[in-house]
């Protein structure tokens, strides 16, 4: 008979550890932390780029496209190395302790103009946006494993991912609602503002990292299996199908989901009458309706197969995303409702969709009898940024070629057309083919709880 716990205590193999409150809000604040700069990079950057930091698009797809694929390069390496870290602390945690300071320092560098030539300008963006990326990953792999080994119940690792994503969320949401109003409001000149706002977001970040590594544990000890190496390690990833599938369900996702948003700051500007007082609520109304509907996904897997739910989400996605394109720029009233429901069942999606990471993994430990969360992560960390650096890239470059002109002049006709157009009607089309992806998936509610209730099975005989 399975037993179970209380929250917070250590199991042993065969338990189902129970993750108390406390430990899964300080897992979240994690998320928030990072949420920061992420957010910043996915809404703000591109805009930053060429609106404030004078850049071109056609540049500023370059520096997407080729930052974010040579850093998604080295998420293997990470995760490899996580894999192979054995601390006092852990495998996963020290690196929130130790990475967290450079991570926040350098991405207050990256909103940060420096007095250069143009060419100089554009190799300082190379530079600084590529050591963000790199200490993104060396602290967003680690993090994002942890959740495979705080427990190794597959619905309590839906309940952390469900409250780890609306902190994530939230993260965002002090981005929208609080830094980007502090960029007119900490100095005379957008430039400055906006160094000035990260730094204080910076500062932040720091300590919600520490309070994520000082309240979380990990607990699950995997499969006893010999040791193996990188390639070893990298040929079971590969071997693993259902794994695959999550990767690739994962790049065609971000990719939708980074068009989206790298649009919104120029469809608001765009669209929307007044649109320098109303973009912080237009942004920050999507956070919003994100956290709740991050918040209420446990409550759609208790009434319907998690494989399912993903692809019911993206559907409603898609439809909503459609909306968008026919919602003209007068109504205020339903380009917000729009906002917030996309925000909603967006990010609804997320913490399914993480999970599947973590049920992969078990797939691949049962089957292959290894177990590889950071490598597995650093996969889906991998997919994750090849998705924005093509999303990035793919926005960046259809609004160029619709003609859009960066410093704040006035745009053509076809220009804000496009605007509507990459916005609404690309995502859209997105969405429905990471639909046709995850309709690949063997896994399922049932399958994913067998899968969890063999591997106790042999955990416990092996203790």
């Amino acid at each position: 008979m399975e037993q179970t716990l209380k929250a917070g205590q250590v199991s042993s193999p065969g338990y189902t550890p129970v993750v108390g409150l406390k430990e899964k809000i300080g897992y979240g604040l994690g998320d928030t932390a990072g949420n920061f700069v992420y957010t910043s990079a996915l809404l703000l950057l591109g805009f930053f780029y060429t609106e404030i930091y004078g850049l071109n698009p056609t540049t500023v797809a370059s520096i997407f496209l080729f930052v974010r694929i040579i850093d998604a390069i080295t998420d293997p390496i990470m995760g490899a190395i996580v894999d192979r870290t054995n601390t006092r602390w852990g495998k996963y945690r020290p690196y929130l302790l130790f990475l967290s300071v450079p991570y926040a320092v350098s991405s207050v560098l990256v909103f940060t103009v420096p007095d250069l030539g143009p060419q100089a300008k554009v190799i300082y963006a190379y530079v600084t946006y590529s050591v963000l990326m790199v200490l993104f990953t060396a602290t967003n792999i680690p993090y994002g494993a942890m959740t495979g080994v705080m427990t190794s119940n597959p619905e309590e690792r839906a309940s952390i991912n469900s409250t780890r994503f609306m902190f994530a969320t939230g993260g965002g949401l002090l981005i929208t609602s609080i830094a980007l109003p502090m960029t007119e409001i900490l100095a005379d000149n957008p430039a400055d503002g906006y160094r000035n706002a990260m730094t204080i977001m910076a500062v932040l970040s720091v300590a919600l990292f520490l309070f994520c590594f000082s309240t979380t544990k990990e607990r699950v000890q995997p499969v006893k299996a010999e040791k193996t190496s990188f390639i070893s390690d990298l040929s079971i990833i590969l071997k693993n199908d259902q794994f695959l599938w999550v990767a690739l369900a994962t790049i065609v996702m971000v990719t939708t989901q980074t068009v989206k948003n790298t649009m919104q700051m120029y469809y608001i500007t765009a669209y929307v009458e007044n649109a320098a007082a109303m973009t912080a609520l237009f942004l920050s109304i999507w956070m919003v309706g994100g956290m709740i509907g991050a918040q209420m996904a446990t409550k759609v897997l208790d009434r319907m197969c998690k494989k399912q739910a993903y692809i019911t989400l993206l559907f409603v996605c898609a439809a909503m995303s459609a909306v968008s394109y026919i919602a003209g720029n007068n109504n205020i009233a339903l380009i917000m409702a729009i906002q917030f429901l996309v925000g909603f069942f967006n990010q609804m999606i997320a913490p399914i969709w993480f999970t599947f990471t973590a049920d992969a993994t078990d797939y691949g430990e049962l089957k292959f009898r290894r177990r590889i969360d950071g490598l597995s992560v650093s996969f889906t960390i991998f997919s994750l940024k090849i998705g924005l650096s093509v999303g990035g890239a793919i926005a960046m470059a259809l609004l160029g070629s619709y003609g859009y002109v960066s410093g704040g002049t006035e745009q053509s006709p076809e220009a804000i057309s496009g605007i509507l157009t990459v916005f609404s009607i690309v995502p859209a089309i997105g969405f429905l083919l990471t639909a046709l992806v995850v309709s690949q998936f063997k896994m399922n509610s049932k399958t994913i709880a067998e899968t969890a209730d063999k591997l106790k099975q042999i955990r416990a005989k092996e203790a």
